[in-house]
């Protein structure tokens, strides 16, 4: 099966949903027979990325093939999206050597429906609740043959479109993951410290990501300052702002740098507790963190997970057996809740064995099988009906 995964980022860049992608595209590539090409677009500013950076870069081993077509990059956002897949249907004729189209790019949809091309949309969003003027493109979208359907990172955004009546059987929810590579050698907690000059006698608490407010660091703020004897350690800024300035004089605090994709295990494994932010703004408010792919890597870690009782972390975490959930946006529940992991050995213990253990199912291999499984079977449906 030929794979085209039609993406509107330059590459390499560290946001989420690049990461997301490049890992996606390279588990699936590694599946026996399947080939994937990865079409992106050309920075006109500077010399562009080959394939071996890229998987350098992003730290993945897969066989995939890489495209570069020139457009407007760099622009407007809103214009590079629309004008890269444009520039895709100028190669209908590279288009049509492929069995499908997979994207997040709903401008790539268009295309791909304009050429025939079967084509599959990924999303994380639940996009009929955050903008529901889409509803009816998307309806559209489901009743047309070529559209096989759409794969969503969490079935909290599947049940969105559930609820527009589309074909349930057009739906597949298929988890992100982690990289194996990314987590070898694995460490011990006093290796990991001792390896990045962390002290072995305090506890410690690790959040990765990234450094601004709104994504509910606020809340970290609160707990750091609630408790002086421990040790928090915050992985990924990339500039002095509000939050770095917030801590600064904090001496239980320490900031670290961006870190590329195969350094920030060692973070990981140093610490007693991971954080995800107990607030339920980036859901909510924001709309874009659904799921957060940090959650991957925590479990893959084997460390014990602080996290919100949210609707979306529902799927995989669950209270007391593999995460320690609290009141999101309740800050003494928060507090209460993180006094409670954090001073309780057996308690960290066996919540770190439970997250390792899930972590045997969560990874980028098993995504990228549910994917084409699910590919391979719609395009059997669209073989019939034609």
């Amino acid at each position: 099966m030929k794979i085209a995964y039609i993406f509107d980022q330059v590459l390499p860049c560290v946001a989420a949903d690049v990461e997301q992608v490049v890992n996606t595209v390279s588990a699936m590539s590694k599946l026996p027979d399947v080939d994937v090409t990865l079409i992106i677009p050309a920075d006109n500013q500077k010399t562009n990325t080959d394939v071996e950076e890229i998987r350098q870069f992003y730290h993945v081993d897969g066989p995939f093939k890489v495209e570069l077509y020139h457009s407007v990059f760099p622009s407007n956002r809103i214009v590079e999206k629309l004008a890269h897949p444009l520039m895709c249907a100028r190669y209908s004729r590279v288009l049509r050597q492929f069995d499908v189209i997979y994207c997040r790019n709903i401008p790539a949809v268009w295309v791909a429906l304009a050429l025939r091309i079967p084509v599959v949309l990924d999303t994380y969003r639940p996009y009929p609740d955050q903008h529901p003027a889409l509803n009816p493109m998307f309806r559209l979208f489901f009743k047309d043959p070529c559209f096989l359907g759409m794969t969503y990172h969490s079935d909290y955004a599947r049940q969105h479109f559930l609820k527009l009546g589309v074909e349930e059987a057009k739906t597949c929810v298929a988890h992100n993951g982690y990289s194996k590579a990314q987590f070898e050698p694995v460490l011990t907690k006093d290796e990991a410290r001792e390896k990045l000059g962390l002290p072995k006698d305090v506890k410690i608490a690790v959040y990765t990501g990234r450094m601004v407010m709104r994504k509910g660091l606020n809340h970290l703020v609160m707990l750091a300052k609630a408790r002086p004897d421990v040790h928090f350690v915050f992985v990924g800024s990339t500039e002095k702002g509000e939050f770095e300035t917030a801590v600064e004089a904090m001496h239980n605090c320490h900031v670290v740098g961006w870190k590329g994709f195969g350094e920030v295990a060692p973070y990981l494994y140093a610490a007693d507790v991971v954080i995800i932010p107990p607030t339920l703004a980036p859901l909510k408010k924001i709309g874009n963190t659904v799921l957060p792919i940090k959650l991957y890597s925590y479990i893959a870690s084997g460390r014990a997970i602080y996290a919100p009782d949210a609707p979306d972390t529902a799927e995989i975490l669950k209270h007391d057996i593999n995460a320690w959930l609290v009141t999101p946006d309740d800050e003494a529940d928060e507090l209460a809740g993180f006094n409670a992991l954090i001073d309780n050995d057996e308690l960290i213990d066996r919540l770190s064995a439970a997250a390792a253990e899930d972590a045997k199912k969560l990874t980028w291999d098993a995504r990228a099988a549910c994917v084409v499984e699910f590919m391979k079977a719609r395009l059997k449906v669209y073989a019939h009906s034609k």
